[in-house]
């Protein structure tokens, strides 16, 4: 697929969630009550502050000093802390995450999250030092200067932007939007998101449709908060959720001057025109209940020919927007089954409104990072946040696919991470590929045939470790204009996305880069992922922070943090997801039927083992929905310990040590349905039973039977090795 349906760490921002409950404040407490409501049939998030609202029979959000949760506490939860430091044969996570935990009970942090910060300040040095030049920096520092100029920015407002706006709000027919959509002169492309990605690692370079959403990120979750649900409970969630997302999009409609109730009728509407098509996108989870196989059997199907693309969507012009945008010369397209039908359903005289808003909204949406910052902060003052500062504003232009990411990931792991960094963790992702090759030629229930698939696949994987094999493209034909010279923020900005527009165009149709991914993904995300058309493994840069990794750390806590990562995105090349491709990206099934039945049996205790872990009272862990990352998170752990069983002088206090506090975090308990949600386990949930399946805890730690920790050895689950 071509977005990182398997990326370990993405959890819906923390921020989002404070941002949308401040913005509920702001707008007034009403909000609550028309938000997903209306007679669609759903329901909303309560205000801040409003326990009452989100509880029911079944779900209680925890009262503080609760201890809620079996078999253990969940302390993630703020208020949910034990007055005192569990022994960590009960509570293995809360024992060693404890300290950060106790110090984030008044405010909701998180470790990785807290650590992301050090590549903006790494890279702010080095912007705002001088001493380092060339030409890139240059155009960098161009750029940022403009966008920390907030007086100029102030008088500019949305003078530069305004027009576009005018000419969307005069269009009066779904032919004319169609005309605007493709004037040269109009340089968004509000509902189509092409991007690079690959059929075949052994074939050409081809490009996705995906549509250009308002209220999500396709390339990051799909289509997963625009499906109904037949539970209730799990439909709010998926509401609230979807709502938190779409904050920015309510925001700049707030910023213009609407009324709550206005918004919130803006937000229904774009809501509903969304989710017709949206949900029908591919996302991580959609397979997890089917029949080995379907995955595949729908990938193949989402590869069409331009003709068959162009003939899905008569309505809206397909062909001529590929062209504008330079995609249009690509052999085959990939595109989830079904969306661009019911996308171009919805293009008619009769949705034009909401066709307009949606273009609107997509316009300051792109435009947002590049202007006058007045309207957001006077809404983040009113809601109590921090206004944004010049730095930071400027940090945050420069910080974006469509301008200088890629110079700043380059400069970050040249400048702060130190020589060894690249070299040192390639060698531990080769190292935990041959493990891999190890276990699964110790396990029992996989045939010799699928064996050798996994083999080949693991021999054939790609590891772009904080760059893409292969590199980045450069910005050596790119000359902003600077403001002496009549240059504009906004103006530049357009400059930098045409330029990064040719430079992809430049790679449509050209012989397979297994990289290609690294050009549509930020390489400054906090994220790690594989990627099953390029089979690869990919590190970025803005993952590789002093939480899991310096020169100066230990092998045993960097095997325990990045490695357990590693581990964890190398084995969904072969989870139930990956394994529904080939080496070379293929949609080919690896396992035969008898091997897929044994997988699936083994996947199905691990979801019934979580499903009976209880969140908080009454609401329990959802184990078909975490299963396939509960799955690698068992591999990562099992090929960490592999390592380090061999290895001399661990400290596996260390390594547990280093473990919990990769995953410590605390989120206010009315955060948790929607956690719940995401197909990763919550944070505590995954650290304890990732490692109490394994020896090491029974031997090193001395967990026994009545402890907390403990797990009788036959209802250990380990998918690969002698033990599985």
């Amino acid at each position: 697929m071509p977005y990182p349906t398997d990326a370990a760490t993405w959890k819906p921002k923390e921020s989002r969630f404070k941002r949308i409950a401040a913005m509920v404040i702001a707008f007034v407490m009403a909000v609550s009550l028309v938000a997903c409501g209306g007679g669609t049939g759903g329901s909303s998030p309560a205000p801040a502050g409003d326990e009452s609202a989100n509880q029911n029979a079944d779900t209680a959000v925890v009262a503080p000093g609760e201890l809620a949760g079996k078999p253990w506490v969940t302390s993630i939860v703020q208020g949910n802390l034990p007055a005192e430091r569990p022994v960590s044969k009960d509570d293995l996570y809360t024992h060693y995450a404890y300290d950060y935990l106790a110090a984030h009970q008044e405010r909701p942090g998180d470790q990785l999250e807290d650590h992301a910060a050090e590549i903006k300040s790494a890279n702010l040095a080095v912007i705002t030092d001088g001493s380092k030049t060339g030409h890139d920096l240059d155009q960098l520092r161009i750029f940022f200067n403009q966008a920390a100029d907030f007086k100029k920015l102030k008088e500019t407002g949305l003078s530069e932007v305004q027009p576009y706006l005018d000419r969307i709000a005069a269009v009066s027919s779904i032919e004319e939007m169609n005309e605007l959509l493709l004037a040269e002169d109009f340089p968004f492309s509000p509902f189509i998101l092409p991007v690079l990605t690959l059929s075949d690692t052994r074939e050409v370079n081809i490009v996705s449709i995906n549509p250009n959403l308002v209220l999500s990120d396709p390339l990051l979750v799909g289509g997963m908060y625009y499906q109904n649900s037949d539970d209730p409970q799990k439909q709010e969630s998926i509401d609230r959720t979807l709502l938190i997302m779409g904050s920015d999009a309510l925001l700049d409609l707030y910023a213009q001057g609407m009324e709550a109730d206005e918004v919130m009728a803006a937000y229904e509407k774009i809501r509903d025109f969304e989710k017709s098509y949206a949900k029908h996108l591919d996302y991580s989870g959609r397979y997890s209940t089917q029949a080995f196989g379907a995955a595949a059997e729908s990938a193949r199907a989402s590869y069409i020919t331009p003709d068959e693309l162009y003939g899905e969507c008569p309505n809206f012009p397909m062909k001529a927007m590929l062209k504008k945008l330079g995609m249009d010369g690509s052999p085959l397209y990939n595109s989830s089954e079904g969306w661009v039908e019911a996308f171009n359903e919805k293009w008619t005289n009769e949705n034009l409104d909401v066709i307009k808003q949606i273009a609107s909204l997509k316009v300051l949406n792109e435009t947002r990072p590049y202007r006058d910052p007045s309207g957001v902060n006077q809404v983040n003052e009113q809601s109590g946040l921090p206004a944004l500062d010049a730095e930071s504003f400027a940090y945050n232009a420069c910080d974006n696919m469509n301008t200088f990411a890629i110079v700043l990931g380059n400069t970050y792991v040249n400048e702060a991470l130190g020589a060894n960094a690249k070299e040192r963790l390639t060698k531990l992702s080769q190292e935990i590929v041959n493990t891999y090759k190890g276990l699964v030629g110790n396990t029992a229930w996989v045939g010799e045939e699928s064996r050798a698939h996994v083999i080949e696949k693991l021999d054939h994987m790609t590891l772009n470790v904080l760059e893409p094999t292969g590199g980045y493209y450069d910005f050596g034909g790119l000359e902003l204009t600077p403001t002496d010279a009549g240059g504009t923020l906004l103006g530049n900005y357009l400059k930098l996305k045409q330029y990064r527009q040719d430079q992809t165009s430049k790679m449509v149709g050209k012989p397979a880069v297994p990289a290609i991914l690294w050009f549509s993904v930020k390489p400054t995300l906090n994220n790690a992922f594989y990627d099953s058309t390029s089979n690869s493994i990919n590190i970025c840069p803005g993952y590789v922070t002093s939480l899991v990794y310096s020169d100066e750390m230990s092998d045993t806590s960097i095997l325990a943090g990045i490695g357990t990562t590693i581990g964890h995105e190398i084995s969904h090349g072969f989870d139930y997801a990956g394994a529904q491709y080939d080496a070379y990206g293929t949609p080919n099934p690896m396992f035969t039927d008898a091997d897929a039945d044994a997988f699936v049996k083994k996947c199905s205790e691990l979801a019934a083992y979580y499903s009976g872990i209880e969140a908080l009272p009454g609401l329990m862990v959802d184990g078909e929905n975490v299963k396939t990352e509960a799955a690698a998170d068992l591999c990562g752990m099992q090929a960490a310990l592999e390592i380090a069983d061999k290895s001399e002088g661990v400290d596996y206090d260390e390594f547990f040590t280093t473990y919990s506090l990769m995953w410590a975090q605390t989120v206010p308990g009315d955060n948790l349905p929607s956690l719940l949600l995401d197909t990763h386990p919550l944070n505590n949930v995954r650290t304890n039973v990732s490692t109490q399946m394994f020896d090491p805890i029974y031997e090193k730690l001395g967990v026994k039977e009545g402890d907390g920790m403990y797990l009788a050895p036959d209802k250990r689950i380990n998918v690969w090795g002698p033990n599985a």
